[in-house]
């Protein structure tokens, strides 16, 4: 944890660079999939979008296996491509950087703030809006999985060999306890986890989707206001506010048990091991900072240990969600990643111990007891999504008809749409299944899918006309790629209505064909 030592290394560390695990035929070489590592954020896609989409890094995923299944439809075909998270706790994809709504002028450095009037802090970009600024990084991430991928074997790849193994344990961060080395009175110090907490800076948002009320980025003080309200709903004791200092508790998550625990208390920890290639699967987003010293952490004991030095990438949010894991001096600051940190200023210390530890018996082949179970609460979980009471359509209409046929002809470029008198799209998600198709007619008269709803370039919004009487309708649109075939084309849509007298009824509607030249 030298500061030096981390400057220089960070020239060459893993955060800058796309890391792949390739999955080849022992037969010939041939890839048929691959994860792909990559720290940042998958928040393209802001607070402000309402649809059910792919971020920056479901679309790279989407074209690298478009690509190396051709022909074939979203999510089908031989090769999967993953595109995994890692230690992206403060990297952000919207790298225009962040502006006041209103006056398009830099927010406050220090507090992501603007002036009263000026409207939230956003960050944006590359693009014009966040459809344009996902498809850039997705593009980004694929064109840099897809090089390594086809790059020759002997220039970029190299070929992992020996055990496969696993380490896995259950830890208890509220009394996990460690000996750690205090900078600032130089000597050895013990330090504890806390009861989760999150602070106020937490409530502030971050730049990629901001909070409310008047809450800011960097808070170390509390308010009388806000602490009645976190009182009401759980209160910390004098300790949790002492162990989680300076951190002022605005949500005493680890005491607020209704319906169930707030946030988790016992969380597990994981390691995985290819070679002398080794995944940390960490419960939550770590920084890049906090990543570094994992990384470093693990290789290092990895060689104390008498093992290989590995090559360790951090696979975060993997197993369970326990939000942000920061530096104790990312902590001090208390930005939003800093009071979104559960169990206080050494929540890091902790989970380097921990990580250690499992690599350790790894390579000297012990074994560690389970640990504390956490507790089961799936019979606990309630659902705020109200249900579907019952669907209907005007008179003298089906399901499934065209409202709004779309136009005879369209060029590359333009955009295909149509409108359907529906059922509400809950009364059956249609897993593994689409709500529409975009489909080709073939020379011999049939029809070929080409795309779904699963496609980039294909948008699905519902509805509710009238409540009262049942109604909905559906928009389908196609956007028509640049390489399109010319040729006839419909779309198709599939859905369930429920009956006022009960049960669940398919249906299906088909629009005029269109032309596309």
């Amino acid at each position: 944890n030298n500061p030096e030592e981390e400057r220089a290394q960070y020239e060459h560390n893993v955060d800058k660079t796309l890391v792949q695990l390739q999955f080849v035929h022992a037969r010939d070489g041939t890839p048929f999939g691959a994860i792909n590592w990559y720290a940042v954020h998958p928040t393209s896609m802001n607070n402000t979008n309402r649809l059910v989409s792919s971020d920056n890094v479901g679309l790279a995923a989407v074209m690298l296996e478009q690509e190396r299944n051709p022909g074939s439809l979203v999510g089908k075909g031989e090769f999967v491509g993953a595109f995994a998270s890692s230690n992206l706790g403060d990297s952000s994809p919207n790298i225009n950087g962040p502006k006041c709504e209103k006056t398009g002028l830099p927010c406050d450095v220090l507090t992501s703030s603007c002036p009263s009037g000026a409207g939230a802090c956003f960050a944006s970009g590359p693009g014009r809006d966040m459809f344009e600024s996902t498809a850039i990084i997705a593009d980004r991430l694929y064109r840099a999985a897809a090089e390594l991928l086809g790059a020759s074997k002997t220039t970029k790849a190299r070929e992992v060999t020996g055990p496969v193994g696993f380490m896995h344990q259950y830890v208890d961060m509220t009394t996990e306890e460690t000996v750690h080395f205090d900078r600032a009175t130089r000597s050895l110090v013990r330090v504890r986890g806390c009861l989760p907490a999150m602070g106020y800076s937490f409530a502030a948002g971050t730049t990629d989707g901001p909070g409310a009320f008047d809450f800011q980025q960097g808070t170390i003080t509390d308010n009388v206001l806000w602490n009645a309200v976190r009182d009401f709903i759980a209160e910390p004791t004098q300790d949790d506010k002492d162990c989680q200092a300076p951190k002022p508790i605005l949500l005493a998550t680890g005491r607020a048990r209704f319906p169930y625990d707030w946030q988790p208390k016992i969380v597990p920890t994981q390691l995985l091991v290819v070679g002398d290639f080794a995944m940390a699967a960490v419960p939550g987003e770590f920084t890049t900072m906090a990543g570094r010293r994992l990384r470093t952490a693990v290789a290092r004991a990895s060689v104390a240990a008498g093992g290989r030095d590995l090559q360790v990438v951090v696979a975060g949010l993997s197993n369970m969600y326990t939000s942000y894991i920061t530096t104790p001096e990312e902590y001090e600051i208390q930005r939003y990643e800093g009071a979104s940190t559960l169990y206080g200023p050494h929540t890091l210390t902790l989970y380097l111990e921990q990580y250690k530890k499992l690599v350790g018996a790894f390579v000297r082949n012990e074994s560690l007891p389970a640990g504390p179970s956490p507790p089961y609460e799936d019979d606990k979980q309630i659902s705020l999504t109200t249900g579907v009471i019952f669907d209907s359509h005007p008179l003298g209409k089906e399901f499934g008809d065209v409202k709004v046929q779309p136009e005879p002809v369209y060029e590359r470029g333009a955009t295909a749409s149509a409108v359907f008198i529906a059922g509400n799209p809950r009364n059956n998600l249609m897993h593994d299944k689409s709500f529409f198709t975009v489909e080709q007619q073939q020379l011999d008269g049939n029809w070929t899918v080409v795309a779904t709803d699963a496609n980039w370039e294909t948008r699905f919004r519902w509805e509710r006309t009238s409540t009262i009487l049942g109604f909905s309708d559906i928009e389908f649109s196609w956007t028509i790629g640049p390489n399109t075939p010319e040729g006839t084309y419909r779309i198709r849509h599939f859905g369930y209505y429920r009956y006022i007298l009960g049960g669940v009824y398919p249906y299906v509607g088909i629009t005029n064909t269109f032309n596309v030249n």
